[in-house]
């Protein structure tokens, strides 16, 4: 099966749109698939390279548009429709995979609608998340994204949460269906945790991630350390605060790091934290590196799939979001019975090696693609 992805930005860039579109499009290649993807560049000149299946070396073609400038965090790429028509032209896809919400997909499908191209392929949506912090860009975008959707063949989600909560996909649930997102093992089933170290916190440092409540929860914690991989915009409000709550001497800014440095920090964390305040956070890929690692998750009861991914008291805690008393309270029990945080650990790597592995989320999606193929938009669960 030929597959063409378009999405926003691409590794070495990290985010959980950025890891899931990596994951999957290495995870086809490994599964025989011939796959090509359009994303956004970091120069002011197209880039075209080479990626491969981890295990097969089977190869793959991406393509980084030239960037003009950025508006409001969106990459301007005014030749994506151009090279979008390209693409679809000579590499032929048997399914073009929009990642959505995202202005660049959308408008580069659309255009390419417009410009009356034959023989076009059939449209899937990968929805990854309401657009909720942003008003002026919701409004100004959900005509581009609302357009797409009407457009698509089968729109696929990563959590029922998602797809039943959506507001934005409540018209079209005939054609919702959900596939978790996976991972690709390793690094993380290599470590041997611990759990005897510090709490661990992985993402960008942005409001809604909750760092700051994570901080109020430290305080009244005597002798918790907490160690924070990422960096962002709310990093020097962050180092305020925790120097008016008196914790720096426990806590730790490491930056940005790649996975095998984040398995090291794994490797020893008492617990991965995600105190995520709002439902910004639509997943949290980072808990299903922490379960495979066998590391427990802290994480907060959101109106996502956060909650979805673990099972409360088997592979991890859940506490309610922004409530930094609740959070202290999980983060002492943790610090007080190593024991538990063992036992929690060790279910989330057997709820990982069940549910969350790159090759599981891959067959779900090619069976998934095989169905809209033969007969039309699929539902339910893949």
């Amino acid at each position: 099966m030929k597959i063409l992805h378009v999405g926003k930005y691409y590794p070495p860039y990290r985010g959980g749109m950025e890891t899931a579109l990596q994951n999957l499009a290495e995870g086809q290649l490994d599964a025989g698939c011939d796959v090509s993807l359009l994303t956004a560049g970091h120069g002011s000149v197209d880039s075209r390279e080479i990626i491969r299946g981890p295990h097969s070396g089977r190869e793959g073609t991406l393509l980084r548009a030239a960037v003009r400038g950025v508006f409001s965090s969106q990459p301007l790429t005014p030749n994506l429709v151009g090279l979008l028509r390209r693409e679809v032209a000579l590499f032929k896809p048997d399914v073009v995979h929009l990642h959505l919400p995202n202005p660049l997909a959308a408008a580069a499908w659309l255009g390419l609608v417009g410009t009356g191209l034959p023989d076009r392929p059939p449209m899937v949506v990968w929805y990854h998340a309401d657009i909720t912090r942003q008003k002026m860009g919701r409004r100004l975008l959900q005509p581009l994204i609302t357009a797409c959707l009407k457009q698509a063949a089968g729109i696929c989600v990563s959590s029922q949460s998602l797809a039943d909560r959506s507001p934005v996909l409540q018209p079209y649930g005939h054609k919702v269906a959900v596939v978790p997102f996976g991972i690709e093992p390793h690094p993380w089933l290599d470590v041997e945790p611990r759990t005897d170290g510090a709490f661990l916190f992985v993402g960008r440092l942005v409001p809604y991630k909750g760092v700051a409540v994570l901080f109020d929860a430290l305080a009244t914690v005597p002798g918790a350390e907490l160690i924070i991989v990422g960096e962002g915009p709310e990093k020097d409000n962050l180092l305020e605060q925790g120097q008016r709550l008196d914790i720096m001497d426990r806590v730790q800014f490491a930056g940005t790091l790649d996975e095998a440095a984040i398995a090291e920090h794994l490797s020893t964390a008492r617990a991965l934290v995600l105190p995520s305040i709002d439902a910004s956070e639509a997943f949290g890929l980072v808990q299903l590196e922490a379960m495979g690692a066998a590391v427990p998750v802290i994480a907060t009861d959101l109106p996502t799939g956060v909650p979805e991914v673990g099972v409360p008291e088997e592979t991890g805690l859940l506490v309610p979001p922004g409530d930094a008393k609740a959070l202290a309270a999980a983060l002492k029990r943790l610090q007080d019975d190593p024991d538990l945080a063992q036992r929690l650990g060790q279910g989330g790597r057997a709820r990982f090696g069940a549910m969350y592995s790159r090759e599981r989320m891959v067959e779900r999606l090619l069976n998934w693609y095989r169905e809209i193929l033969a007969d039309g938009p699929s539902k339910g669960t893949a």
